[in-house]
C-alpha cells in the first residue's frame, strides 16, 4: 500500500487522514510506505512536524509520525523537494527513512495494492 501526499502545512485539516489510514493499514499487517512530495515534503523538515498541530488534534504531527512509525509506516520523500527548497538529509527529522527519486514512486505504485494520494 502506497500514500502520496503532495500538501504542506496550509492544509491542517488534510494532515492526520493519511498517516492515521497507513498505521491501521500496517496494523493489519500491511507493508504501507507514504511518500512525501512536492510543498508536502517540508513537513519532514526538522522543526516542523514538532510545532504542527493538525486541524481537530490534540497531537503534533510529529508525535502522530512516530506513532506511524512504532506499527511499520515507512516514511519517504522525493529527491526533487531537496532540489526546489534547497535541502539536505541532515534537514529532516530522524523518521525519514529515505529520499527517492520519482521512478521509486511509478514502481512502487504499478507493485502496490492500492495507491492513495492527498
Amino acid at each position: 500500500m502506497i500514500f502520496v501526499v503532495t500538501h504542506g502545512e496550509e492544509f491542517k485539516e488534510r494532515l492526520e487522514p493519511p498517516l492515521h489510514l497507513a498505521s491501521l493499514a500496517a496494523m493489519l499487517d500491511a507493508e504501507v510506505k507514504i511518500v512525501y512530495t512536492m510543498s508536502a515534503g517540508l513537513l519532514l523538515k526538522k522543526g516542523v512536524p514538532d510545532n504542527l498541530i493538525p486541524l481537530g488534534k490534540e497531537k503534533t504531527y510529529l508525535e502522530t509520525l512516530k506513532e506511524a512509525k512504532e506499527v511499520g509506516v515507512k516514511i519517504y520523500v522525493c529527491s526533487p523537494v531537496l532540489e526546489m527548497y534547497n535541502l539536505k538529509r541532515e534537514d529532516f527529522i530522524e523518521e525519514l527513512d529515505d529520499i527517492v527519486g520519482g521512478m521509486f514512486l511509478v514502481t512502487e505504485s504499478l507493485d502496490a495494492d492500492v495507491t492513495y494520494t492527498f
